[in-house]
């Protein structure tokens, strides 16, 4: 059917412009009006539409604008937060590492300082065998020195005069 209106529309347009005057069924006008008045809504609507799609398109645009602004700015929260939790945790450990290192260094020297007082004990010990033995041994000196003496007291004594 519209192809029938498009042909009557273009022999109707041929007739005119031919310069022929025929009586042209006032329908026919009618009918190229309200084609007219309906590609004119048409348009105005398809206009409208347009008009419509790009608000459309613009309100989406800030939303999801919106929305990554949003989101950027969540992520640097979670960020920051994270750094904050790395740094505190970080500080904890070194805290923890400190104390640990001061425990050991205690415990060592408190080592070395019970190793060194077993060793003067020992030097001690040591020190009173030797003095023993060295005692023992000028005692032993005297005691022979004294035995020899007798000797030599008792042959001098009785050796033939």
């Amino acid at each position: 059917m519209p192809e029938d209106i498009i042909k009557e529309i273009e022999k109707g347009r041929k007739e005119v412009s031919a310069g022929e005057e025929k009586t042209v069924d006032f329908g026919f006008y009618l009918l190229l009006d309200r084609i007219g008045s309906i590609k004119s809504d048409l348009q105005k609507q398809i206009s409208d539409l347009q008009q419509q799609m790009m608000e459309v398109k613009e309100d989406l645009r800030q939303e999801i604008k919106q929305e990554v602004n949003g989101l950027r700015q969540e992520i640097k929260q979670e960020v920051n937060g994270l750094h904050q939790e790395m740094k505190q945790e970080n500080n904890s450990l070194r805290q923890e590492m400190k104390q640990e290192i001061n425990g050991v260094r205690q415990e060592i020297k408190q080592e070395i300082d019970t190793l060194r007082q077993e060793l003067k004990d020992d030097i001690r010990h040591i020190d009173g065998k030797l003095n023993n033995v060295i005692w023992a041994a000028i005692g032993t000196f005297f005691a022979v020195l004294v035995g020899a003496a007798g000797i030599v007291v008792a042959i001098y004594y009785t050796a033939p005069k």
